[in-house]
């Protein structure tokens, strides 16, 4: 008989390694609690005897599946793939396993998602929420006694742990910059208005404007999905306004929303920044070490992870207080071609 087919328990690998069951049991779900010695030799015992921990059997002694969940808008969006890994780097040192989730700014499929995921009794909840609707969503998962931690968004009377960024103050950072190089029509390509990060932005964008003595022009506002198309719509609409009118930049509210609006200026043969200088928010760090060409604001995406990950873990294992913590994680802004900085100092 092959040796994989037979079926190795958890007395087999105390055998092997010359330990008891308990102290195998330790090794697997709080290894930090066991001397490095007797770890190894039990790692190595399930190693070599090729063992599974039964994690359904687990989950029903202790109450845990060793699961928590990551529910984000659009894991292809840069911002969002960097923060799964911050998570997943957390889980996986606490012997953690992760599922992930995309809600694509809808709040029924998020509600959806959360729904299947309780009744697979995750042990707890990562998630940036859709919009300010979430919270009905979020108090299901408060009523299950499941803890939760919020992503990248803040909602108005939810009281959590949360990892946010400072999203007013780097939309008036971007738009600052914009205006220190001489530009006063500025446009904005934002999300929509019910999700807190686009809310935050315009409220930076129109600070900026105004603390220069300029009105918010509504025509040169787009709110919609933080889409790559919405940002390529985005742009033609704007496009389409008398040319008098049309803002001499753009400030995009997320990365993909200034690769649609690239890509909508191309089309119509115009070039940035020569024809419209174009900033955003995120950074895209595979493009930007090909070709550094993007005026971002950057956020440090991996500690949104991390940290959130780590704020989940401590709740789970009640090593805090009832007290919510709130961390607002600062951008940077980093100067690049797509401002048009560069033209303006060879012109000088």
């Amino acid at each position: 008989m092959h040796e994989l087919s037979v079926i190795v328990t958890i007395q087999d690998v105390a055998a092997r390694a010359r330990v008891s069951a308990m102290t195998v049991s330790r090794v697997i779900n709080s290894p930090a609690r066991v001397a490095p010695t007797t770890r190894q030799r039990v790692e190595q015992a399930i190693q070599e005897l090729h063992y599974v921990p039964n994690a359904l059997a687990t989950g029903l002694v202790k109450g845990r599946t060793r699961t928590i969940a990551l529910i984000v808008s659009d894991i292809s969006n840069p911002f969002f793939t960097i923060v799964v890994r911050g998570v997943e780097d957390v889980a996986q040192r606490n012997g953690y396993t992760v599922i992930l989730g995309n809600s694509d700014e809808s709040f029924e499929k998020e509600r959806q998602y959360v729904t299947a995921l309780l009744s697979k009794r995750i042990d707890g909840l990562l998630i940036a929420p859709a919009s300010g609707d979430s919270r009905a969503t979020l108090d299901m998962v408060s009523r299950r006694g499941s803890p939760y931690v919020l992503i990248d968004r803040d909602i108005d009377g939810v009281i959590a742990d949360s990892v946010t960024g400072d999203n007013i103050g780097g939309a008036t950072i971007l738009t600052g910059h914009l205006l220190s190089l001489g530009h006063r029509r500025i446009g904005l390509i934002n999300g929509q208005r019910d999700v807190p990060t686009a809310r935050d932005r315009r409220r930076g964008y129109e600070a900026a404007l105004r603390e220069h003595g300029i009105t918010p022009d509504p025509a040169l506002i787009i709110e919609s999905s933080y889409r790559r198309e919405e940002g390529y719509r985005a742009m033609q609409q704007i496009l389409a306004l008398p040319l008098e009118r049309r803002p001499t930049a753009i400030f995009a509210s997320n990365n993909f929303l200034a690769v649609g609006a690239i890509e909508a200026l191309r089309a119509a043969n115009l070039a940035v920044p020569a024809d419209i200088a174009l900033v955003c928010f995120d950074d895209i760090e595979l493009a930007s070490a090909l070709d550094p060409f993007l005026t971002v604001v950057s956020q440090p995406a991996r500690s949104f992870g991390t940290i959130a990950a780590q704020f989940l873990f401590e709740r789970l294992d009640g090593d805090v207080g009832r007290q919510p913590r709130r961390v607002v994680l600062t951008p940077e802004l980093i100067v690049r071609r797509s401002c048009g900085a560069q033209l303006v100092r060879r012109a000088e």
